[in-house]
C-alpha cells in the first residue's frame, strides 16, 4: 500500500513538471519573439532618420539630397512648357430647343372656310401632315374668303363704272364744244369720274394692304375690261365665283422646313389670328445651357464668336455650334447662369427636347505655363512646385504658383505671377515627398531669426512657407 501511495505520487510530481517546463518554453518563445519585433522596428526607424539626416534643409524653400536618395524616391524633372494646344472646358449640361428664329407660324390673311389642303411634297400623302418637309412657296391650304370676293368685285364695278362715265363724259365734252349741250352737265360727269378714280385708287390700296399680288390686281383690272368689252349690265359686273376662284385664297409656305403643327382641316372656318400651320427649319437648332456662376467671368472674357461643341449620350460625335449670349439672371438655387446659342444641325440627327453637353473650347491662353498635376503640391493655402535649377542638381528649390485652371491632368498657372520661366526643370514625380521633407527637417535660417530680441526655435518654424 505504501508502495503504491509513493508510486502515484512520483506520477504527480512528473505531470506537474512537465507543465512548468511547458509554460517556461512559451515564455521564452514569447519573450524572444517581442525581443525581435522590437529590434526590426528599431532597425527601420534608424533607417528612416538615417535617409531622412542625409536629406538636407539648405534653406526655407531648399533640400539638398543625396544621389541614391533621388532614386529611391523616384524622383523625374521635365521642362516648363508653354500651351500650344486649345483647352475644353469641362461640359455645361443643358438641353436642345426649337430657334425661334428659324420658326413660322403660318395665318390667312383672310377669315374663312378652308376649302382645300396642300399635299404632300413625294406624292405618298393626299394631305400634308405633321412631321413632313415642305419647301418655300408650297401650297399649303385654300380658304373661301367671301371678304375678299366682295372687295375683289367692288373693284371691277368700280372699274366697269368708271369706263361708262368716262364715256359719258367725252360726249357731253364734245356736245359743249359743239355748243349742242350745257356746260354744267360737261362739268357734273367730270366730278363723277373724278371720284370714282379715288375710289378706285382706295380699293386698290386696300387690296395691297392685304398683300394681294400684282398679279391677283392686274387680273381684276383685265376682267373689268373685258366687262365693258362685252356691253355688260353693270348689275352683272360681278364674275361667277366657281368659275374663276374668285373668293379663293392660297396659303403657301413662308420658309423652308418641317411641319412641327397643323391646326386645321377641310371645311373649318378660320380667322386671321388663327394658326393654321407651325413651320420650323430644324437644320439648326437653339441650346440652353447652365454654367456655373464661377465659370461665368472666364466665359465673358472670351473673344466673340464663342466656338462650342455639342454632343449626346445617346449618340456617337459632337455637332458644332455657337454660344451667343449670357443670361443676366442667376438662379438662387442652383447658382447657375442660363446661356443660350446654336447648334448646327444640317443632318437633323438632333431632336428638339434632347440633353445635350456643351464644351466650350479655349485657344491656347497666353501668359500662362502648362503644368502637370503631379508637379503641384497644394495643401489649401498655397500651391508650390520644386524646380531644379540646373540639370542633374541635388538642388531643389520650392516655389509658389499662381493656379489659373485646374483640369483632370494638367494645371495651368500664371507665369508673371508664379516666377517660373518656360523651359526650367520642375519636379513631375516625387513632389510630395519633397514637401514632407521640408515640413519635418528644422529650418536653417530659423536659428537667425529673433522676437523680442531673443533667438526663435527652430521647431517654432518647422513647417516652414510650405
Amino acid at each position: 500500500m505504501f508502495a503504491s501511495r509513493t508510486m502515484r505520487g512520483v506520477a504527480i510530481v512528473g505531470v506537474i513538471a512537465a507543465i512548468a517546463g511547458a509554460a517556461f518554453y512559451f515564455h521564452e518563445t514569447r519573450n524572444r519573439h517581442h525581443l525581435g519585433k522590437s529590434a526590426s522596428n528599431h532597425e527601420y526607424t534608424k533607417g528612416v532618420a538615417d535617409n531622412l539626416a542625409k536629406v538636407q534643409r539648405s534653406g526655407a524653400d531648399e533640400l539638398t539630397l543625396p544621389e541614391t536618395v533621388i532614386k529611391r524616391m523616384g524622383l523625374t524633372v521635365a521642362p516648363v512648357q508653354t500651351p500650344t494646344h486649345a483647352i475644353n472646358l469641362p461640359g455645361f449640361q443643358g438641353v436642345l430647343a426649337l430657334d425661334n428664329d428659324r420658326l413660322s407660324r403660318v395665318h390667312a390673311r383672310f377669315g374663312g372656310e378652308v376649302v382645300e389642303l396642300g399635299h404632300s411634297t413625294d406624292g405618298s400623302d393626299p394631305t400634308l401632315r405633321v412631321g413632313e418637309k415642305v419647301r418655300r412657296g408650297d401650297l399649303l391650304a385654300v380658304i373661301w374668303s367671301t371678304e375678299l370676293g366682295q372687295k375683289k368685285s367692288e373693284l371691277v364695278d368700280a372699274l366697269t363704272k368708271l369706263k361708262a362715265e368716262e364715256q359719258l363724259r367725252d360726249r357731253l365734252k364734245t356736245l359743249f364744244k359743239e355748243g349742242a349741250g350745257a356746260g354744267r352737265s360737261y362739268r357734273d360727269a367730270e366730278k363723277d369720274v373724278q371720284s370714282r378714280l379715288v375710289e378706285i385708287a382706295s380699293l386698290d390700296r386696300s387690296l395691297r394692304t392685304w398683300r394681294v399680288t400684282d398679279e391677283d390686281i392686274a387680273e381684276i383690272h383685265a376682267e373689268a375690261t373685258r366687262v365693258a368689252k362685252a356691253d355688260e349690265l353693270v348689275e352683272t359686273a360681278m364674275p361667277s365665283a366657281e368659275a374663276n376662284d374668285w373668293a379663293k385664297v392660297e396659303v403657301r409656305a413662308p420658309m423652308s422646313g418641317v411641319i412641327l403643327e397643323k391646326n386645321v382641316v377641310v371645311g373649318d372656318i378660320v380667322g386671321t389670328d388663327t394658326d393654321l400651320f407651325k413651320i420650323g427649319d430644324l437644320s439648326q437648332l437653339a441650346v440652353w445651357a447652365h454654367v456655373y456662376e464661377e465659370d461665368l467671368p472666364l466665359l465673358e472674357s472670351l473673344p466673340h464668336p464663342i466656338l462650342w461643341t455639342v454632343s449626346l449620350p445617346s449618340r456617337q460625335g459632337t455637332f458644332p455650334g455657337m454660344l451667343e449670349k449670357v443670361g443676366a439672371v442667376i438662379d438662387p438655387t442652383q447658382h447657375t447662369a442660363l446661356v443660350t446659342g446654336r447648334v448646327k444641325n444640317q443632318s437633323e440627327l438632333l431632336k428638339i427636347g434632347q440633353s445635350v453637353t456643351v464644351t466650350v473650347q479655349l485657344p491656347p491662353p497666353e501668359h500662362e505655363l502648362e503644368l502637370p498635376v503631379t508637379a503641384v503640391v497644394e495643401d489649401g493655402r498655397q500651391s508650390v512646385v520644386f524646380v531644379q535649377p540646373a540639370s542633374g542638381e541635388l538642388h531643389f528649390v520650392r516655389r509658389p504658383v499662381h493656379v489659373v485652371r485646374r483640369f483632370r491632368n494638367t494645371i495651368y498657372v500664371r507665369a508673371a505671377e508664379s516666377g517660373l520661366q518656360p523651359g526650367e526643370l520642375i519636379v513631375t514625380a516625387g513632389a510630395l515627398m519633397l514637401q514632407n521633407a521640408i515640413d519635418q527637417l528644422p529650418d536653417p535660417t530659423a536659428s537667425t531669426k529673433t522676437i523680442a530680441g531673443s533667438p526663435t526655435s527652430p521647431s517654432s518654424d518647422s513647417r516652414g512657407p510650405g
